[in-house]
């Protein structure tokens, strides 16, 4: 029987490992929309009222649940933090909200490039563009993790916010 305990990180090593996953989950996109381009042997083309494809509806639909989806339970999880009392707990809760909303993002996202590669429209990696964009302005910093859990200066201290 293994009695590992979890090794707690401090609050600031937890906004660089947040970091380092936000870089890494938006590369991957990056990287996945770059080789459908460099790879695509489709036609390009961008058509944004194409209602026989299948994708047409799928893939903009996705993105905007997952958008309002992953919005929605970020703030719900950040509420349920303003009952915790201590910093690492609510680190730790905010990671795991930031990594919720980021998955709702990264998922439609792949899903359009994958409708991009199988279709050459243009229009599902602009919506995949869109994606990636709102999951760059979310990026998570020391002062917008402050921020967003509504610290006190010795806990803005101990993250690195001040």
């Amino acid at each position: 029987m293994n009695n590992y305990a979890p090794v707690q990180q401090s609050p600031a090593a937890a906004v660089r490992t947040m970091k380092i996953i936000h870089g890494a989950l938006l590369a991957g996109q990056v990287l996945f929309a770059s080789v459908a381009i460099a790879t695509g042997t489709k036609t390009l083309y961008f058509n944004g009222r194409d209602t026989k494809d299948v994708f047409f509806f799928v893939g903009p639909a996705l993105a905007f649940g997952c958008i309002i989806a992953g919005f929605f339970l970020f703030k719900k999880l950040i509420d349920r933090l303003s009952q915790k009392t201590d910093l690492q707990s609510k680190v730790t809760g905010y990671q795991a909200a930031f990594i919720t909303r980021a998955a709702l993002l990264e998922g439609p996202s792949l899903f359009n490039i994958v409708a991009f590669m199988l279709s050459g429209n243009l229009f599902y990696l602009f919506i995949s563009v869109l994606l990636m964009l709102i999951l760059f302005r979310s990026r998570p910093t020391a002062n917008r993790i402050a921020e967003d859990l509504q610290l006190g200066y010795d806990d803005k201290a101990e993250l690195g916010a001040v």
